[in-house]
């Protein structure tokens, strides 16, 4: 593995190589002449909306003209997950969004319509994000919670349940009838602080290969991921590469939250596999989140150092107010 600024020398397969000491000197050798000439016209401009109802709460048309006129190629649309649902779901509970609004995705895809943004449905697969009560007694019940290391119960569902695995697909079947770009999967992984299986990463990787199973190409299915690799694997059963090597997933989407820029191109070059993985990396960038806070100079500066290692594109987390008045004006410009 690759490190950027770093005289260390590491094993990459059965040889042997120096680490470079510039980080652009990294980058750029990684990719051929012929992508370099070609990146930008390609590139994935994303944003997370983690809310789930755009900028303008019941106004999507509105939330669409901004995005495409700050150049946003792609929209990872927060609609679902184990304990709630913004969408039609015959067996989720509905969100209050859905109850007061209705239909999130179907009313996000109506204005995309021509506005050029791709919508995916961004589900939340193996955490109970909103820990309703009743929710987590039932999933109590049922069995299907994780074990901290001490025994405690968790807010995560157990990705080795075969039950568990039926009620995420069934979910995920749900939203590849709408004309959706794509499935975004998220806390596709086992919680930090649970007990861990030794197959973990193997279960997790078998349960992608399940999803792609059932998210039929030209439909894309992509993945959130943790940025620290190889760390990743040990710590939430996260092998992404393989999923890349393997090819069950289009893009990984590797949340590289810091404000370091330091940081930040040392999980770049964590990051930096054969050209054909860099060209299927979005790569995270926190712009408002519990890691980071960055302004458009961050920003800008971070969106440059993906650009320059050659990855498919950048994802911001996340769609609100402050991303629409500081960030989007200057950022894919």
């Amino acid at each position: 593995m690759r490190k950027c600024g770093s005289a260390k020398v590491r094993k990459c397969g059965s040889k042997r190589i120096s680490a470079f000491p510039h980080f652009r000197i990294l980058c750029i050798f990684a990719l051929s002449y012929f992508h370099i000439l070609t990146l930008h016209s390609a590139e994935i401009h994303a944003v997370w909306d983690h809310s789930g109802k755009g900028l303008y709460e019941g106004n999507w048309p509105k939330t669409m003209a901004v995005l495409k006129k700050a150049n946003v190629t792609d929209l990872y649309l927060n609609v679902g997950g184990v304990d709630f649902a913004h969408y039609a779901s015959a067996f989720l509970p509905k969100s209050l969004a859905y109850k007061t609004r209705g239909d999130q995705l179907s009313a996000a895809l109506k204005a995309a319509e021509g506005a050029g943004v791709r919508v995916h449905a961004w589900f939340i697969c193996f955490n109970a994000t909103r820990n309703a009560p009743t929710t987590m007694e039932t999933f109590r019940k049922r069995g299907w919670r994780l074990k901290g290391a001490r025994g405690d119960l968790l807010t995560y569902l157990d990705p080795a349940n075969p039950a568990v695995r039926a009620y995420v697909l069934a979910a995920i079947d749900e939203l590849t009838r709408y004309p959706v770009a794509g499935i975004h999967l998220d806390f596709v992984r086992w919680g930090d602080a649970s007990a861990k299986p030794a197959n973990a990463a193997q279960t997790i990787t078998q349960f992608v290969a399940e999803a792609r199973r059932h998210v039929r190409r030209p439909k894309l299915l992509t993945t959130a991921v943790y940025g620290k690799y190889p760390n990743c694997i040990a710590t939430v059963g996260q092998d992404w590469p393989q999923w890349l090597k393997y090819d069950i997933v289009d893009y990984v989407v590797p949340m590289d939250y810091t404000a370091s820029a330091a940081k930040f191109r040392e999980l770049l070059a964590q990051q930096m596999f054969p050209s054909t993985y860099a060209r299927r990396t979005v790569i995270g960038i926190g712009v408002t989140a519990n890691e980071s806070k960055l302004n458009a100079q961050q920003v800008n500066q971070q969106v440059s150092f993906a650009r320059k290692c050659g990855f498919a594109g950048q994802a911001l987390f996340k769609l609100d107010a402050n991303l629409e008045a500081k960030i989007l004006p200057s950022v894919w410009r």
